[in-house]
């Protein structure tokens, strides 16, 4: 079976001040074993992105965030694990607890400064093949 992703928004909306992105992107199917990509947003021009997730059905064992730091460049993963007192880079603000570990029925979020990034990457994998759902929302903001 393969993994569906539906992903809605990702075009800048709003004036100047306030959010300048909606997205949200609703998966289910998701393999375990292998990172499946949940949710791509283009964040050139915004400062900071909020992301919101809520688990379904299954655990999550993986959740990754790559960034492309150009139109013509590959994603690079910038994290592996993000944890709620992120050490690993001051790119990441706040984050609600380990996300690569939630459970499911579980939600988790984290804030992350996003200047100077073409595009953001979310990928995660489920401990249960076939059956994992997530459903995850993105905004951001100048």
């Amino acid at each position: 079976m393969t993994a569906v992703v539906t992903q809605t928004g990702g075009s800048p909306i709003g004036a100047q001040v306030g959010p300048l992105l909606y997205a949200k992107s609703i998966c289910t199917a998701l393999p375990a074993g292998s990172n499946t990509d949940i949710l791509e947003i283009m964040t050139l021009g915004l400062k900071n992105i909020g992301v919101f997730f809520d688990v379904a059905t299954n655990n999550l064992d993986a959740f990754i965030v790559s960034a492309k730091f150009h139109p013509d460049d590959a994603f690079h993963t910038l994290y592996t694990a993000i944890d709620a007192t992120p050490t690993e880079s001051p790119l990441v603000i706040a984050a609600s607890g380990t996300l690569a570990s939630t459970a499911a029925a579980g939600s988790g979020w984290f804030l992350m400064d996003v200047r100077g990034i073409y595009a953001i990457k979310i990928s995660v994998s489920g401990t249960v093949a076939d059956t994992t759902a997530v459903n995850i929302y993105a905004s951001g903001s100048r």
